[in-house]
C-alpha cells in the first residue's frame, strides 16, 4: 500500500497580518515544515511554484507535467496537484491568499480574481521559461523571489513584497486566454466534494454508501470517481486518511496507541496496528519514537 494519501493543506499565516506563505523546498527537505509536502494535497490559496534548479514532476488531477530550472507554474485554489522533485532540485512555492491579490473586498480587483478562483475548469498555467511570450512574468517572480529572500532587513519589506507581487499578478493576467465558460468536468469539484466528507467524518463509522451519498451519487459512480483520480477505492482512501491521522497524533502527543485508533475511527487497537505496519512499514509505536527524532523544522 502507499502512504501518500491527499490532504487539506493549510496556510499557519491564515488570520496573520502578513498571510503569505513561501516553502523554500531543497534536496527533498521543505522549510517551514508543510502538511502537504510530498504528498497529494490542495489549499484555499493560489500558488506559484517556481524552479531554481533541477527537475521538479507535478501532477493536477491526472495530469502529468514536468518542469525545468526557470520554470513556473500557477495553481488555481482547491486544485487537487502532487509536486516531487529529485534529490538535487530547489523549488520555491509562493501560496497566495486571494485577498492578497483583490486589495479589499468589493474591489475590481477582487472581481478579477474572482472570475479565476470560481472557474474550477482552470486548474494550472504554466509559464515555461522556453516561451517568450513568458519572459515578462518570469523576470518580475524572480524579482519577487529575490526580495523575498533578501538576506538583509530591508524598510517597509512587507509592503515592497506586496507591489511586486502585484506586478507579477498583474503580468500573469495578461497571459491568460478568456475564462472558459463551460465546465469540461465535473469531476473536479465531485472528487473535492467527496474527499471533505471523509476529511470531515472520518473518526465516525463511515460507511461507503455514505460517501456516495454525500455528493447523491450512486456507490458505483464513486468508485469509478475515486480510482479515475486516486487510483483505489473509496474504503482505501479512507483508511489511509484514519492512518494519516493517526501519525500526526503519534508525534504530537502522548496518548496511548488505543484512544488513537478509536480516536480515528478504527473499532480496535489490533486493527488498527495491523493497517499501520502495512501503509509506514513499522509499528505506531516505532514510528512515534522515530518521529521524536525528527527536527521539527529543516
Amino acid at each position: 500500500m502507499d502512504s501518500s494519501i491527499p490532504v487539506h493543506s493549510h496556510n499557519p499565516y491564515h488570520g496573520e497580518n502578513f498571510p503569505l506563505l513561501v516553502l523554500d523546498v531543497k534536496h527533498k527537505t521543505c522549510f517551514p515544515s508543510n502538511e502537504g509536502f510530498l504528498l497529494p494535497h490542495w489549499h484555499e490559496e493560489v500558488q506559484f511554484v517556481y524552479v531554481l534548479d533541477g527537475e521538479v514532476h507535478l501532477k493536477v488531477y491526472q495530469e502529468e507535467i514536468n518542469l525545468k530550472k526557470g520554470d513556473c507554474v500557477f495553481l488555481n485554489c482547491m486544485v487537487l496537484h502532487h509536486i516531487t522533485g529529485k534529490s538535487d532540485c530547489h523549488y520555491h512555492s509562493y501560496i497566495i491568499p486571494p485577498k492578497m491579490l483583490s486589495f479589499f473586498p468589493g474591489s475590481a480587483m477582487e472581481a478579477d480574481v474572482e472570475t479565476i478562483l470560481n472557474n474550477p475548469s482552470f486548474t494550472h498555467f504554466l509559464l515555461l521559461e522556453a516561451k517568450p511570450e513568458n519572459a515578462k512574468c518570469l523576470k518580475f517572480l524572480n524579482e519577487l523571489d529575490s526580495l523575498y529572500f533578501e538576506k538583509f532587513s530591508l524598510s517597509h519589506r512587507e509592503y515592497r513584497i506586496s507591489v511586486k507581487l502585484a506586478e507579477v499578478w498583474l503580468e500573469f493576467l495578461t497571459l491568460l486566454p478568456p475564462m472558459p465558460s463551460s465546465l469540461p468536468s465535473r469531476g473536479y469539484a465531485r472528487i473535492r466534494s467527496l474527499l471533505a466528507f471523509i476529511h470531515t467524518n472520518f473518526s465516525h463509522p463511515i460507511s461507503a454508501r455514505d460517501i456516495a451519498a454525500s455528493a447523491h451519487i450512486s456507490q458505483t459512480e464513486c468508485v469509478r470517481c475515486f480510482q479515475a483520480f486516486l487510483g483505489e477505492s473509496p474504503y482505501q482512501y479512507l483508511m489511509k486518511y484514519r492512518l494519516h491521522a493517526s501519525a500526526a497524533l503519534l508525534a504530537s502527543t502522548e496518548r496511548s496507541i488505543t484512544e488513537i485508533a478509536l480516536d480515528v475511527g478504527f473499532r480496535s487497537s489490533s486493527s488498527y496496528i495491523r493497517y499501520f505496519k502495512e501503509v509506514y512499514g513499522m509499528t505506531p509505536l516505532k514510528y512515534r519514537m522515530q518521529s521524536k527524532k525528527r527536527p521539527e523544522s529543516y
